[in-house]
């Protein structure tokens, strides 16, 4: 492989397997930086990776690869290896064995930089020693932040929330919404139902205060979002989806995006309580309220085939496909396929 920079820290690209081979070969771990081409933060470490400073210390330790966020090479491994990108640039810090040590998102600063490559090298500091010291009960405010972004970072979900659970515990409600506590909501929490989360989606206004409004907002939506949708949102009541649904409203999130954004939770938890007719008369309802289209209605007859306990939903499917018959060209694929969902709830009469 053929260095892509010609001064300062020698970095390469687009080939990790060989970078990891490398590594090895030199007896050195792998530092790995992921940025963006349009990322006005990851250009303005560019001038820091070339100070001596800095340079002499990533040469001589790390072998030093990038990944750029376009790349193919983001989605196979970046994405392959599940690690989520919180933000750019993302310095990441591998051994030679491909297992992610260490991790970092700081300002561009020669003195950060070389501190978190020597943190990267010792055992007892870095970011794969947190779980271990976590459960020895180390309980430090910016532990639990660095613990919180490592598991976020890695998918580490139960991680995540155990640590923010705790952070959450040790600040005062009067300093919620102070700009660590939002920093910590906006970068590091993964479930809105965490205290700080709650009272952040309950209390949107003291948050808009001094911010901009609309990242406010989208804060608070990819929070619910990304609960709604993850593992444990998978097991929320109804009533529970009801609430975030509320949650979005109180956002400022458009009614009926809330509600189609809560439709299919709201069908599944339905079906997990026995109670499917409620799933029914959902649907017939949300219907009413939203112009649905061939695929949507094929979509709906699949799901109630596959998925619901029992077969009261027979009835409206057939007016689901009936609805969708009226719209599907004659003798198309949609046509057919209608027909078949169409036959497969009524075989479960």
């Amino acid at each position: 492989m053929v260095p892509i920079t010609k001064e300062g820290v020698v970095f390469y690209a687009n080939n990790v397997d060989k970078a990891f081979e490398m590594a090895k070969a030199e007896g050195k771990p792998l530092f790995i930086e992921i940025y963006s081409e349009s990322c006005h933060v990851c250009q303005s470490f560019i001038p820091i990776f070339n100070t001596d400073k800095v340079s002499e210390f990533y040469n001589e330790t790390f072998f030093n690869y990038r990944i750029e966020v376009n790349s193919p090479e983001f989605q196979s491994f970046v994405l392959g290896q599940k690690i989520f990108v919180p933000s750019l640039p993302l310095l990441l810090y591998f051994d030679q064995n491909r297992n992610l040590t260490h991790l970092a998102t700081i300002d561009a600063n020669a003195e950060q930089l070389v501190e978190q490559g020597k943190i990267a090298l010792d055992p007892e500091r870095r970011a794969d020693s947190m779980k271990r010291r976590f459960e020895a009960g180390e309980r430090d405010n910016q532990f639990l932040i660095d613990y919180a972004l490592f598991s976020k970072v890695t998918m580490d979900t139960v991680a995540n929330r155990k640590a923010m659970e705790i952070y959450a515990s040790q600040q005062p409600e009067s300093s919620y919404s102070s700009e660590t506590n939002y920093l910590a909501i906006q970068k590091l929490l993964m479930d809105v139902e965490n205290p700080l989360g709650k009272y952040f989606v309950t209390h949107l206004p003291v948050y808009r205060q001094g911010r901009d409004a609309a990242e406010v907002k989208n804060v608070a939506e990819n929070l619910i979002m990304s609960s709604l949708y993850s593992s444990f949102g998978n097991q929320y009541s109804s009533t529970k989806i009801k609430q975030m649904r509320d949650y979005m409203i109180n956002a400022e999130i458009d009614p009926q995006v809330a509600r189609n954004r809560v439709l299919l939770p709201l069908i599944n938890a339905y079906f997990r309580e026995n109670t499917p007719q409620r799933a029914v008369d959902l649907v017939n309802t949300h219907i009413t309220q939203v112009p649905l289209k061939v695929p949507d209605y094929a979509y709906l007859l699949k799901y109630f085939n596959e998925r619901s306990p029992d077969a009261s939903y027979v009835p409206s499917a057939e007016r689901w496909a009936a609805n969708a018959l009226k719209m599907a060209p004659k003798g198309s694929e949609e046509e057919v396929n209608l027909r078949m969902e169409l036959a497969a709830a009524k075989r479960r009469q």
